[in-house]
């Protein structure tokens, strides 16, 4: 661990196969918990008396609940129509077997099958809980961003804020001013459709006057304390973060999809071996009725089903895309550290701006994808 980083964790620390790599995962880049506000007070009191933004703070932890809540009620809807679908059509394959309670196994498939199709329909057609997962999702993202993007075009005013009192009333001005500039997040949750659209430079910033660049501002002692705390909350928290999410773990997205992809390949051909041992028997004269043509079409029926399932689940919750995206969002910010690492003054402001840019894209890029995915043709 940095030891200017409040909060941020071991970027190598091992995932377990089965663990949820974000499970202990803290949003500590704007200071969200106590421990790393402690933290940083007791490494460099001064940042602390300019990073902390309380009231930032309490709007994030207001509407992250919400947005977590949607996601979480929009993946499971998705999930269980899957599942109750595929579940019914299996026990549809298997029910000639079921000797004795055919009736009550194929029911019971009938009912699993009409729910699936059902639930599948709801989730489909349920345009207010996704406009309101993605709006709740950006507007919390968008403060995040409003965050670092107050700090890097004020660089001068936070680096003196650390020691000036009329500095700091000068900083807390500009913070409110900024504050009163974000959307509400009911009205975002209207504006899905547009978000979900091209991406304009003039977007990024949330005020229309940051868009152009100031000069850096001169050396200071501020300054010197300010630049490396920043390269630690910006850059090395969302390297960290991504990192997690590109990990070998089940719950990772790209090894969901690495696993979801093969399912898919494979299956396909156990049910072409199941049918061609139906088919195999049946030329040998084995009627129909033969309990062994039953197990062989069934399992044929059910694996291509589960590969079907596996393909939807793919499409649906974007796994691919995601893995995708991460890694570019991954080697865009390791490209923006590097350029702060590597310049002066100049480009170390650049290099905060170009990271301000890559988010903005990244999460437009989300909410897009997951927009699109479902009511764009």
């Amino acid at each position: 661990m940095s030891n200017d980083a409040p909060g941020l964790a071991e970027a190598d620390t091992r995932i377990g196969l089965f663990n949820d790599p974000l499970a202990d995962w803290t949003n500590d880049d704007i200071l969200l918990t106590k421990p790393a506000r402690a933290m940083l007070g007791q490494r460099h009191l001064q940042g602390l008396r300019v990073l902390d933004w309380p009231e930032l703070r309490q709007l994030f932890g207001k509407y992250e609940a919400p947005a977590n809540k949607h996601g979480r009620r929009d993946r499971g809807l998705g999930l269980a129509s899957v599942a109750m679908a595929v579940l019914g059509l299996m026990l549809a394959a298997f029910a000639p077997l079921a000797l004795g309670v055919e009736r009550w196994v194929g029911l019971t498939a009938a009912v699993l099958t009409l729910s699936g199709a059902a639930l599948t329909a709801f989730h489909w057609l349920d345009h207010q809980s996704k406009a309101r997962w993605l709006g709740n999702r950006f507007w919390t993202e968008r403060v995040r961003g409003l965050y670092f993007q107050a700090i890097v075009n004020n660089l001068d005013l936070v680096a003196r804020a650390m020691t000036d009192n009329v500095a700091l009333g000068e900083w807390k001005v500009v913070r409110a001013r900024a504050l009163e500039a974000l959307p509400k997040p009911d009205d975002v949750a209207h504006q899905i459709g547009k978000l979900a659209g091209t991406v304009e430079e003039t977007d990024v910033w949330v005020l229309p006057e940051w868009s152009h660049s100031q000069p850096p501002p001169p050396p200071s002692e501020g300054l010197d304390i300010l630049l490396p705390l920043l390269r630690s909350q910006r850059f090395d928290v969302q390297l960290a973060y991504v990192d997690r999410k590109l990990s070998d773990s089940l719950r990772a997205p790209g090894r969901r999809s690495q696993l979801v992809s093969r399912g898919s390949e494979i299956l396909p051909a156990m049910a072409v071996l199941a049918a061609a041992a139906a088919g195999i028997l049946m030329a040998t004269g084995v009627t129909l009725p033969n309990p062994w043509v039953r197990l062989a079409l069934a399992t044929a029926a059910s694996a291509t089903a589960v590969a079907l399932a596996l393909r939807v689940i793919n499409d649906s919750l974007l796994l691919s895309d995601d893995a995708s995206r991460y890694a570019w969002y991954s080697a865009a910010v390791m490209r923006a550290r590097s350029r702060f690492d590597a310049g002066d003054l100049g480009e170390k402001l650049a290099a905060l701006r170009d990271m301000e840019t890559v988010a903005y894209r990244d999460l437009r890029e989300f909410v897009a994808a997951h927009w699109r995915a479902r009511y764009v043709p």
